[in-house]
């Protein structure tokens, strides 16, 4: 049995063969004073070589991950595995059965909770299992998300930068393997207690996109994240390429690349009201462009207010909900950069 604080889990998943069962969270409020939260969790494994960790339901109410994570169990034997493929389909599950982005037990963001710790509520116990036990286990992690309720993200891979040259030189490989439409290129320590940055601190290589939004499932954005799921299993030496095509690997298509920083830039509300959107997802928008209408929420009389945009991108995250109140944005948007000058953040050594 497997132990991190409150989290256990009698699941072998060294041994060959197809098996599922759960991670016993123990916690005691109003609810569970006698009872386990159990976490749904699988292995399949055919032999010795690499273990692939497959995550959805990071934040519960993204759900493409969640889908893709229960197909693999489903479809995966273990004579179509060179290595094994380890499956969390909900991994904050209180937040998953709960259809919200965090954990209505602690408030936890599974997403800000790395590496974890015993002690600190349910969400990083669970961070703290998954850094401890499972990301040593595995040579690459596959964390898939989406936009959840309130956002629509571009269909995209994270490129998330680190310090470590050959880190990002791997992350780049495994952008264009999963090759999705667009992969966004994110500066190290983008995110403080994000899954990536915990399971590239193990020495685990790991790859995370965003798979639609708006609180719904995306076909389109499922099949395409479908296929590039099976990519990197094959590419990983852990599913054998005939398992593969059988499953549905598509053959890789071209990446395009966007600046998630220093280019990044937010259009922001600073008036209660409702916005009517003048901008798709994936335009190219100029500085200064009006990308959405602000119209008083009580006064007809009121001129509309021109929300433009700070800087000239790409529109990668756009708001689902029209009603706003000050602080929100509408838009996240980010310059294209060609792929030589994401080869040179990826490696200062690269030409």
């Amino acid at each position: 049995m497997l132990d991190y604080g409150p989290v256990s889990c009698r699941v072998d998943l060294d041994a060959p063969g197809k098996r599922s069962g759960w991670l016993d969270l123990s916690h005691s409020d109003n609810r569970h004073d006698f009872s386990t939260i159990p976490v749904p969790v699988g292995v399949v494994r055919g032999g010795p070589g690499p273990v692939v960790l497959v995550t959805g339901g990071n934040h519960g109410d993204e759900y493409e991950g969640q889908v893709i994570a229960r197909r693999l169990f489903e479809r995966l034997d273990p004579a179509d595995l060179a290595g094994a493929v380890i499956v969390l389909p909900a991994l904050n599950l209180p937040a998953v059965l709960a259809g919200r982005r965090v954990s209505p037990l602690d408030g936890g963001n599974m997403n800000r909770s790395f590496p974890g710790a015993p002690d600190r509520g349910p969400t990083a116990a669970l961070a703290g299992f998954v850094s401890t036990h499972l990301f040593p286990r595995c040579s690459l992690a596959i964390d898939l998300h989406s936009g959840g309720t309130d956002l629509d993200f571009i269909t995209s891979s994270y490129l998330c930068l680190s310090p470590d040259a050959g880190q990002n030189a791997r992350a780049l490989d495994l952008c264009r393997t999963l090759a999705l439409p667009w992969a966004v290129v994110a500066p190290p320590s983008h995110t403080a207690g994000d899954l990536d940055s915990a399971a590239q601190a193990a020495g685990c290589a790991v790859i995370s996109c965003e798979l639609g939004g708006s609180g719904r499932v995306s076909q389109k954005a499922l099949v395409q994240g479908w296929a590039g799921v099976l990519r990197l299993l094959a590419s990983e030496g852990a599913l054998h390429p005939d398992a593969a095509d059988r499953l549905g690997a598509t053959r890789a298509g071209p990446t395009r690349f966007a600046d998630l920083g220093a280019g990044a830039a937010m259009a922001t509300v600073m008036h209660h009201g409702l916005a009517e959107p003048l901008v798709r997802l994936g335009e190219e928008v100029a500085a200064g462009q009006t990308i959405a209408l602000l119209r008083d929420p009580f006064d007809l009389s009121a001129p509309a207010r021109e929300i433009a945009a700070p800087a000239a991108g790409l529109v990668l995250v756009r708001r689902r909900n029209a009603l706003v109140a000050p602080g929100d944005h509408l838009i996240l948007t980010g310059p294209e950069i060609a792929a030589e000058t994401v080869l040179r953040a990826a490696d200062p050594r690269a030409a």
